[in-house]
C-alpha cells in the first residue's frame, strides 16, 4: 500500500535543524539510526494541551493563527457552511442574515448538505445579485458519481415558462460558468479551452468563479482553470437587481436535474476575490501547514503543531536567541505547485521550558545506544522523538522494561515510553499487480488534467490507499465519471462497500474527515494470476534470460481499456508472438522515456 506516514522535515541533523522545504512533501525527514524528531505537522487532537504548554507559552507574546479560510470577511453577502444536523434552514454565518430555505428530501450529518438529485436544494434569499459589478461565488461539492446531466451547481436569476430568463450560473457537466440576460442561447461562457472537461466526481473539489470589469475566471481547487476576458454583463444588472430564482442545487430549467451530491461552506462575495485569497479559501489549510513546516524549519524550531483551541503552534529550543514573535520567512520559497505565498500564517510561538537542541539530541543518543548498542535494529524496534505538544522525548520501542525503565529513571519528567507503533497499516490481504521483475511497473492513478493542487493530490493519494488496500487492480480517472477502480474478475468483497486503510493519513499525519466514493468494477477478463501470468510471459518474451539490456520495458495492467500494456523499443518480431498468445488482452505501445525530475524545488540544508 502506497501509504503516506512522514517523519517531517525537521530532524536533527548533525545536532542542527535541517531541511528546509522547497516542494515535494512526499520525503521523510534525516534521522540518525532511528532517531528521528515528531512529524512536525502532525496536527493532533489532545485533552489538556493547553495546561501543558502553559508554562512554555507565559514565556512569550502568543499570536494566534486561525485557519485563512475564516479571515477572508470582506465583502461576504452570505455564507453558508451546510453543517447543520437537522432542520430546514441554511443558517448564515455571514452575519447578513440571509439564511436560505431548504427544500425537499435532504440528509444532515454535520459534513455538508447532501441533495438527493430529485427534489432538494437551498433557495437564497431573492435579489442576491442586486446592485453588484463584481462577484464571488465560492463553495466545495462533491459531485455523485452517478449524476445524470445536464444539471446546475447553482443559479442566480429568474425563470419563466420553465426556462432561465437572466441568470448567473455554474456547472460540472463541462465545467463552466454562464451569465446572460436571457437564456442559454446568449450564455457568457468562462470555461476551459478543452470544453469537454469534467468536474471529477465521487471526490471533493473547491469551485470558485469571479467576475470583475469584463473578466470572469473559474478556478479548481484554487487554481485557474478558464478565462473569459469578454464578459459584457454585470451581476447586478441581471433582471434589474431583480432575481427571484436563486437556487443551490437546482436549475432555472425545469427539463433539467437537480443536483445529485454534497456541498459545504457555500459563499457568496460582492467583489472578485483575488487569486491568493481564492487559493487561501479552497486549499488554505494545507498549504498553511506547507508554509508553517517551511517557517519552523527556517527558524531552527522544534516543532510544530496543532492546538485545539489556540491553533498551529510553532516550539523552540529554551535558549533560542532568535525573535519568536517575529519570525523570518525563507526566501524565495514556493510550496510543491511552484506557487509563491503572497501571505504567511502568524501561528504561537513559544520556547520548551525544559529543552536545548542538544538536550534532546542528548537523550536521542542515550536511548539509541541503550535500545539498540553497536547499530543492532534487529532486536528491538524504535522511534525516539521530540514531542512539542507535551514537551517531552518519546522513545516508542518494543524493548522490554529491563531496558527501558533505567532510561525513565534517569530522564524523569523528560522522557516518555511507549510500545512501538510507527508502522504501516496491515494491509489488504493480496498485493496487486503484483511485480515479476525489476522492469515491471504499474501505473500510479491521477487525474486526467494531471494535478496541480494539493487538494486534487490527497484525493488521489485516497483513491490509490483504497485501491491497493482493497486489492484493485487498477485505479484511474474517467473523464466522465471521476476516480474509478477496477477489481480482479474473480474478487469475492464487496466492491460498492471499500474498506477505508486503518491508520492511513496524509503528508501531514492528517486522518482524512473525508474519503473518495470512486465508481467501482471488476475486469471482465482479468484474475490478479491471469495479469501476473502475462506480465511474467512480456518479460521472458523481451528479456530473454534475464537480458534487461537489449530492449527497455514496462508493463502494467491498465484498467481503463482492461488490458496489459506493454511499452518497450523491442522490434515488431519480438512483441508479435505476445499479441498472438493474449488476443484482445495485451496491447503493445512504443517506450516513452520518463522526463527527469525538476530540480528547482530540491531541498536545502539550513544550518
Amino acid at each position: 500500500m502506497r501509504r503516506k506516514n512522514l517523519v517531517g522535515a525537521l530532524g536533527v541533523k548533525a545536532r542542527a535543524m535541517a531541511l528546509l522545504r522547497r516542494g515535494s512533501t512526499t520525503t521523510a525527514a534525516p534521522v540518525i539510526g532511528t532517531v528521528r524528531m515528531e512529524a512536525p505537522l502532525r496536527r493532533r487532537v489532545s485533552a489538556g494541551l493547553v495546561a501543558v504548554l502553559s508554562l512554555s507559552l507565559a514565556v512569550g507574546a502568543l499570536t494566534t493563527a486561525s485557519p485563512a479560510q475564516a479571515e477572508i470577511t470582506d465583502g461576504l453577502l452570505l455564507r453558508y457552511k451546510l453543517d447543520e444536523t437537522s432542520g430546514t434552514v441554511a443558517h448564515d454565518s455571514s452575519g447578513n442574515n440571509r439564511d436560505g430555505t431548504v427544500n425537499g428530501t435532504v440528509d444532515w450529518d454535520g459534513a455538508g448538505m447532501a441533495f438527493n438529485g430529485s427534489s432538494t436544494y437551498v433557495k437564497v434569499p431573492d435579489n442576491i445579485m442586486a446592485g453588484l459589478d463584481s462577484i464571488t461565488v465560492a463553495f466545495d461539492v462533491w459531485i455523485d458519481p452517478t449524476m445524470g446531466k445536464p444539471y446546475f451547481l447553482y443559479g442566480f436569476g429568474n425563470s419563466s415558462d420553465g426556462k432561465g430568463n437572466g441568470y448567473l450560473f455554474s456547472t460540472g457537466n463541462e465545467f463552466r460558468t454562464g451569465i446572460t440576460m436571457t437564456d442559454w442561447h446568449t450564455e457568457q461562457k468562462t470555461r476551459p479551452t478543452d470544453t469537454s472537461y469534467q468536474l471529477a466526481r465521487g471526490m471533493w473539489k473547491h469551485v470558485t468563479y469571479t467576475q470583475t470589469g469584463n473578466t470572469g475566471i473559474l478556478y479548481e481547487n484554487g487554481v485557474e482553470k478558464a478565462r473569459n476576458t469578454g464578459v459584457t454583463i454585470a451581476p447586478g444588472a441581471i433582471g434589474g437587481g431583480t432575481t427571484t430564482a436563486d437556487y443551490i442545487g437546482r436549475s432555472l430549467y425545469s427539463n433539467d436535474l437537480y443536483f445529485k451530491g454534497r456541498m459545504r461552506d457555500f459563499r457568496v462575495y460582492n467583489r472578485a476575490l483575488p487569486s491568493s485569497e481564492v487559493r487561501a479559501i479552497a486549499t488554505g489549510t494545507e498549504e498553511q501547514w506547507e508554509q508553517l513546516q517551511a517557517l519552523a524549519a527556517y527558524n531552527g524550531a522544534l516543532s510544530v503543531f496543532d492546538d485545539p483551541e489556540i491553533g498551529p503552534t510553532v516550539i523552540f529550543p529554551k535558549d533560542y536567541t532568535g525573535d519568536i514573535d517575529n519570525l523570518a520567512t525563507p526566501p524565495g520559497w514556493t510550496n510543491e505547485f511552484g506557487q509563491a505565498p503572497t501571505s504567511w500564517p502568524s501561528p504561537t510561538t513559544a520556547k520548551s521550558p525544559l529543552f536545548t537542541l542538544d538536550e534532546i539530541t542528548e537523550i536521542q543518543d542515550e536511548v539509541t545506544a541503550a535500545v539498540q548498542p553497536d547499530g543492532d535494529m534487529t532486536t528491538y524496534q524504535l522511534n525516539v522523538y521530540y514531542d512539542g505538544m507535551s514537551d517531552r522525548v518519546v522513545a516508542e520501542t518494543n524493548a522490554p522494561a529491563s531496558v527501558t525503565d533505567p532510561l525513565a529513571t534517569q530522564y524523569a519528567g523528560k522522557l516518555v515510553i511507549d510500545d512501538y507503533t510507527f508502522d504501516h497499516p496491515a494491509p489488504g490481504s493480496c498485493v496487486p499487480e503484483k511485480r515479476t521483475a525489476g522492469t515491471v511497473l504499474s501505473e500510479a492513478p491521477g487525474p486526467v488534467a494531471g494535478i496541480q493542487d494539493a487538494a486534487t493530490k490527497l484525493q488521489w493519494q485516497q483513491v490509490q490507499a483504497l485501491a491497493d488496500y482493497n486489492c484493485a487492480l487498477a485505479a484511474f480517472d474517467d473523464p466522465a465519471i471521476g476516480p474509478t477502480i477496477i477489481f480482479p474478475s474473480d474478487y469475492t468483497g464487496d466492491i460498492d462497500d471499500l474498506q477505508k486503510p486503518p491508520g492511513w493519513t496524509s503528508d501531514y499525519g492528517d486522518i482524512p474527515a473525508d474519503w473518495p466514493t470512486p465508481t467501482t468494477a471488476k475486469s471482465p477478463q482479468f484474475t490478479l494470476d491471469q495479469v501476473t501470468e502475462i506480465q511474467e510471459a512480456v518479460v521472458r518474451q523481451v528479456s530473454a534470460d534475464g537480458d534487461t539490456t537489449a530492449y527497455s520495458l514496462t508493463v502494467h495492467y491498465d484498467g481503463m481499456s482492461d488490458r496489459v500494456v506493454v511499452e518497450t523499443d523491442a522490434p515488431a518480431s519480438v512483441t508479435d508472438p505476445l499479441l498472438t498468445a493474449y488476443p484482445d488482452k495485451v496491447v503493445v505501445q512504443t517506450l516513452t522515456e520518463p522526463t527527469p525530475a525538476s530540480t528547482a524545488n530540491s531541498e536545502t540544508d539550513v544550518v
